[in-house]
């Protein structure tokens, strides 16, 4: 008999069991006692929620009768009609500074129906900080029309089983260094 090899069938054979017993052990344990609680009534919805009450372009914007798109983070890449890079062009060659001076991010959270319109916008103006401030208005609803025109999204290449095209959840974030656009996110 060859002690080497029962000895290797031996090692895997009870370095198997530890690894599943461990593997056991941890799931029980994250199971029971490793999970944070969660505060169900501070945080009732999912990451891409827009409360329609305090949102802006809600009036005669409806999301269709089926599921959201992106809402851990957003529908991106893909829902930009000609890509990001023609999305950022748009922006870039109609976007004018008016002599601002504002710095910092402006972001606007947003719902794109299985129709391609565009509601339920949420604004949020941060300085480099990432501290709230209040921007200049003409630019935020400058870059507003420009971001939520309808020409630049596509829907329709996520369905479900039905063919039904889905409503998305987007966000854009402008980086504004006095009044310039210097980077848009994601």
């Amino acid at each position: 008999m060859n002690w080497k090899k029962t000895f290797k069938v031996l090692a895997i054979i009870i370095g198997s069991l530890v690894v599943i017993g461990g593997v056991l052990v941890g799931y029980v344990y994250y199971k029971y006692y490793g999970k944070f609680p969660v505060d169900e009534e501070k945080y009732s919805n999912h990451i891409g929620y827009i409360n329609p009450e305090k949102a802006l372009l809600t009036e005669n914007f409806k999301l269709c009768d089926i599921g959201i798109a992106g809402i851990h983070s957003s529908s991106q890449p893909k829902i930009y009609k000609g890509g990001k890079y023609a999305f950022r062009n748009y922006i870039q060659e109609h976007y004018t500074n008016d002599s601002y001076t504002d710095s910092g991010f402006l972001i606007f959270r947003f719902h794109i129906n299985c129709n391609g319109e565009t509601g339920n916008v949420a604004v949020s103006e941060l300085n480099q900080e990432m501290q709230p401030i209040t921007m200049n208005d003409d630019m935020v609803q400058q870059l507003l029309k420009l971001t939520v025109r309808k020409e630049n999204w596509q829907v329709g290449y996520m369905k479900d089983e039905d063919g039904n095209a889905y409503n998305h959840y987007m966000y854009v974030l402008y980086k504004i260094e006095n009044g310039e656009l210097l980077e848009i996110l994601p």
